[in-house]
């Protein structure tokens, strides 16, 4: 067996080898065209094979780098959600924080107005019951009036009888 005066086993087997592989004759041998008829045959497998196999190498290259691209995908989504999820925690500790603050804030605006409410009631009783004191004094005061102009009405009605007396005891002391 020779291809081209190359030694047998350092030929590296592809379909062109196939092809071009001429066997020396001998007697009693085979038919040297059903010989080349199988060689082509083989030739055309081996080559159908090859490509077949190199299409799938090449299919799985692209499965791999496509792998590769959803992998990195998945990594930078997940990264993306890991961050998402801490501003969202961030986001919500922040906003409880100022709802506290904005209650504590209620709470100490609620307290001033209550306190505020609390000290006007107390300066307007101050002030009902020193209205009430000086109403009282005066009731008196105007009882005490009253009561003088009572007693000077009462004066002046017993003087005036005797004062009339008086009159006419003078008048008729004049005439008579």
């Amino acid at each position: 067996m020779a291809y081209e005066n190359e030694p047998a086993d350092s030929m590296r087997l592809t379909p062109l080898v196939i092809r071009k592989m001429r066997f020396p004759s001998k007697m009693r041998g085979y038919d040297p065209r059903e010989v080349e008829e199988f060689l082509a045959l083989v030739s055309e497998e081996m080559t159908r094979a090859l490509g077949e196999s190199d299409r799938r190498r090449q299919e799985t290259e692209h499965l791999k780098r496509v792998l590769g691209q959803a992998e990195r995908r998945e990594r930078e989504l997940q990264e993306t959600l890991t961050r998402a999820q801490k501003v969202s925690d961030e986001i919500l500790a922040t906003a409880q924080r100022e709802a506290q603050l904005l209650v504590q804030e209620a709470e100490a605006t609620g307290n001033r107005i209550v306190e505020g409410a609390i000290s006007k009631a107390q300066e307007v009783e101050s002030k009902i019951a020193e209205l009430i004191h000086r109403r009282r004094e005066l009731q008196l005061k105007l009882k005490s009036t009253l009561d003088l102009f009572a007693r000077l009405v009462e004066s002046d009605m017993e003087e005036e009888p005797r004062a009339s007396i008086h009159a006419l005891r003078a008048d008729r002391g004049s005439t008579g």
